[in-house]
């Protein structure tokens, strides 16, 4: 049944931005920008898409994911990774390049968008600023060397370490020192 349905939101659904924190929607933006204009060729169960046309299903799968989705890692996870009919994962290949999983060549534009864009709310790089990526420390080193973190919403917090910054998975990034 939850096939059925997938496939006629395939043909009726338009995009809505689900349930990603509104700091995080800059990021999905980016993404589907990303690969719209990219000229890198996106393979879905053995048929290439390019731009516009894999930005669609892209968007369509992430309206129907919506509930499951809280985050941009969910995003990529849910809406760009892999086939939900035939579980075969999306390959996206480059010019010169070798084909490689939509997920990790997402996952690494992300990383590379949070490190240039990684800001206290302008929009401009910050220098010195680490952005968090998954996955996440599990175990950090007892060092003390302080961090100020941005978390999620735009508190600000310090921690003993960076590592210790990105195992809260409320931190996107953090730059040296204490907080003022």
């Amino acid at each position: 049944m939850k096939k059925i349905i997938f496939i006629a939101s395939m043909f009726f659904s338009s995009m809505v931005f689900a349930d990603v924190p509104a700091n995080q929607e800059k990021e999905v933006v980016h993404l589907l920008e990303y690969v719209k204009n990219s000229k890198c060729v996106i393979n879905r169960n053995g048929t290439d898409h390019i731009g516009e046309k894999a930005v669609k299903h892209i968007e369509k799968k992430y309206d129907y994911f919506r509930d499951d989705i809280n985050s941009t890692e969910d995003f990529i996870k849910y809406s760009a990774t892999k086939s939900t009919m035939s579980g075969k994962f999306y390959m996206v290949t480059c010019p010169g390049e070798k084909a490689i999983k939509t997920q990790d060549w997402l996952l690494d534009e992300l990383k590379h968008f949070r490190e240039d864009v990684v800001s206290s709310g302008t929009g401009m790089k910050e220098p010195g600023v680490t952005a968090c990526t998954e996955p996440r420390p599990q175990i950090c080193t007892m060092q003390y060397l302080p961090v100020c973190a941005t978390l999620k919403g735009g508190v600000i917090k310090t921690y003993s370490s960076g590592c210790s910054a990105c195992s809260d998975t409320k931190v996107i990034s953090y730059k040296p020192g204490k907080c003022k």
